[in-house]
């Protein structure tokens, strides 16, 4: 004699997908009324094993009519936070042309439209790239955001036009 729980083929009749989605709507509180086991919230940690903040820049960076906001360390290479970031850095053919952030080819060129003073010195391969060009337009390739220990603001703008 088959039970009533069994369906004619012998299996286990099927959940509605209603019931599914219903169980899973439930409160945690309300599942725990009915007896369901459910992991109570960890406190936040505190005390030595907390990390300290680590210094950040927030580079603001216009491409366009876009702004988009890049928290970078302080410290860290300008091209590689833009380009975890996902930050279209280059033009078309810049994408094709680019030497990698050595330096060698000139088409990371970004505008630095306030902070200067939270970035690194212009550096000899920047003279040498960006001769003739405009004073707050660096290589991004070549440019340090902060010193590794300060914190700020920048603002710089992505492919600048003369």
């Amino acid at each position: 004699m088959r039970s009533m729980m069994q369906a004619p083929n012998g299996m286990r009749p099927r959940t509605s997908g209603a019931a599914v989605a219903a169980r899973r709507a439930t409160p945690p509180q309300a599942q725990a009324q009915r007896g369901r086991r459910t992991a109570a919230p960890r406190p936040p940690r505190a005390g030595p094993e907390t990390a300290p903040q680590e210094p950040v820049i927030n580079v603001t960076v216009t491409d366009g009519d876009a702004k988009i906001k890049v928290a970078c360390p302080s410290g860290e290479q300008l091209r590689a936070s833009l380009l975890e970031n996902k930050v279209d850095l280059y033009t078309v053919w810049g994408k094709v042309w680019q030497c990698g952030g050595v330096g060698q080819c000139g088409t990371c060129i970004v505008r630095v439209d306030s902070g200067a003073e939270l970035l690194s010195e212009r550096n000899e391969t920047e003279d040498r790239k960006l001769k003739g060009k405009p004073e707050d337009w660096r290589l991004a390739c070549q440019t340090i955001v902060g010193d590794g220990e300060n914190s700020g603001s920048v603002s710089i703008s992505v492919k600048p036009q003369k």
